[in-house]
């Protein structure tokens, strides 16, 4: 009797063995797989392409890929496809870029006022709103650099 528990033979443990693997088929029959589905065929990254580096460069991309949060794979496919890569960003910046954007918020009040005669200009020059809207411009990109981002040629600022 031991004998046959053993060895599977109970009507039982058979019949529980035809039920969990039932139960793993989905209603068409086929053995469904575990995990997540698969995506679609154009969607998948089946594709491999080998690029020699040697250890300086290896260990170059190997840190900017950690600055960024990602694995070196992931960095060459994102920068190779020229999608902006930008890594982690101290929380000192970022507490910069705030502060910079009160500063930038006052410069483009005056400007404002200035442009829409309340305020005058003390230079006497009739150009302090050209100052204004160029320092602005300057905080700008600073804020950006801060962020770890380099404005593209012919961006808009805003």
């Amino acid at each position: 009797m031991f004998g046959a528990l053993a060895c599977g033979d109970d009507p039982g443990v058979r019949s529980l063995r035809k039920a969990i693997a039932m139960g793993a088929e989905g209603k068409s029959g086929e053995r469904r797989r575990p995990g997540r589905p698969m995506k679609a065929a154009e969607e998948r990254r089946d594709a491999v392409i080998g690029v020699r580096v040697n250890a300086g460069e290896r260990a170059l991309l190997a840190d900017r890929a950690a600055a960024a949060g990602w694995d070196v794979g992931t960095y060459l496919r994102e920068a190779g496809l020229r999608r902006r890569v930008v890594g982690t960003v101290p929380a000192v910046n970022v507490e910069a870029w705030r502060a910079l954007a009160r500063t930038t918020s006052n410069l483009n009040q005056l400007t404002a006022h200035l442009n829409a005669g309340h305020l005058p200009d003390p230079t006497g020059t009739g150009r302090l709103g050209e100052t204004l809207t160029a320092l602005a411009e300057e905080v700008r990109v600073l804020r950006l650099a801060l962020l770890g981002v380099t404005p593209e040629a012919g961006e808009e600022a805003g």
